[in-house]
Order: structure tokens, then C-alpha cells, then sequence
């Protein structure tokens, strides 16, 4: 799965650096605007809100069926082709039943710090994520990281597929005989090891 991954990236990336390459003249660069003099700027701040439908992949999948979130994220622009990215949100995913065991819905505050690397022409770029998910119910904490191609679709929407990984340790649960998840009297299983997800983050920006 993993090598399948990351062949799936790196064709997306060379896709992408072959689209912009072919489409850049025939679309606008939202990363630089004209100012009062005529001569080419950046915008050097920009804030964003997205919702992130999620889909879990391996391990996880088998615990969840899909989760949502919403993300307030603030980029810092050191060039037109470089950014810094902060983003911090909440995340939430359905338990599934399993061997009997109704598991509670996984809950998360991720805190997420980034580098976008932007391809030139048009709104294309990669970017790269590492952080920490707060989770509740005793999932605690847990080491997030990720990396996804996006694309500035205007200078009011910005769409980006990613991949998103973090390691949960292993919780320990009871249950009732009624198959109910954290709590009750039964003998307990446990869950844990490495989720992962594949997300699209549909933002806008400001």
C-alpha cells in the first residue's frame, strides 16, 4: 500500500507540473497581482476556512467508515513560490462495529504547521504537514503528518487532495454484552497502531 502511495504521488506530481506547464498561459496567476505602479506583487498573508470530507485507508478503514472536519489555516508567504502554513481544526470520524464492538467515533484537534512550495505559473503547488491531533475519549495524543498537491482555483477558492497519517496508541476498551463502545462491563478489546486517510480540503480564502 505504502509503494502504492507514493507511485500514485509522484505521477500526480509530475501531472500537475506537466499541466501547469501546458495551461499556465492560458490561465491567471493568483500567487501575484499588479499594484498601483503596474509593477508584479504577492500577497504575503492569506487566511483560509475549509471543510474536509476524509476517507480511511488501510488499518483505520476497518475501524471507520469516513470522517469530517473544518480547518481555520493562515499562510505566510516568504516568495511568490514559498509559504509557510498554519492550520488548526477538528476532525471527526464514524465508528464502525467490529467482532461485536460498537467503537465510538474518533475525535481530533489537529495542529498542523506546513511548507507550500508553489510549481510557477497558475495556482499549482505541493504541500508538506506535521503536527499534533489532540484526540478525546483517551485517544490522546498522537504525531500527524501529510503531504498533498493542491491547486488555487481563484483568488477566493483553493482545493488540495492529500494523504494523512499519524500513529494512534493502542486503547483498551470494555464493553457491555450489548456490544456498546467505551464503557460497560465486558471484557475489553483494543485498538491502535497506524490510520491513515486520504482527504480533500476545500478552502476559502481571504
Amino acid at each position: 500500500m505504502k509503494k502504492l502511495l507514493i507511485c500514485i504521488g509522484v505521477t500526480a506530481m509530475c501531472a500537475s507540473v506537466k499541466a501547469q506547464d501546458d495551461s499556465a498561459s492560458m490561465r491567471p496567476n493568483y500567487n501575484i497581482s499588479n499594484n498601483a505602479s503596474g509593477n508584479s506583487n504577492y500577497k504575503k498573508s492569506i487566511w483560509s476556512i475549509a471543510i474536509n470530507p476524509s476517507l480511511p485507508i488501510g488499518h483505520f478503514k476497518t475501524l471507520s467508515s469516513f470522517g469530517i472536519g473544518g480547518y481555520l489555516g493562515w499562510e505566510y508567504k516568504t516568495s511568490k513560490n514559498f509559504g509557510i502554513t498554519l492550520n488548526a481544526g477538528y476532525i471527526s470520524y464514524k465508528g464502525k462495529t467490529k467482532d461485536t464492538i460498537k467503537y465510538s467515533n474518533f475525535n481530533y484537534v489537529p495542529l498542523l504547521a506546513g511548507a507550500k512550495f508553489y510549481t510557477g505559473g497558475g495556482g499549482f503547488y505541493i504541500h508538506a504537514e506535521m503536527g499534533a491531533g489532540f484526540g478525546s475519549s483517551g485517544l490522546g495524543t498522537s504525531f500527524w503528518y501529510g503531504a498533498g498537491l493542491g491547486d488555487k482555483i481563484s483568488n477566493a477558492i483553493d482545493m488540495e487532495l492529500k494523504y494523512v497519517g499519524w500513529h494512534q496508541h493502542i486503547v483498551n476498551t470494555t464493553y457491555s454484552s450489548g456490544g456498546a463502545g467505551a464503557g460497560g462491563g465486558g471484557a475489553g478489546g483494543g485498538y491502535g497502531g497506524h490510520y491513515s486517510t486520504i482527504d480533500l480540503r476545500i478552502a476559502f480564502t481571504f
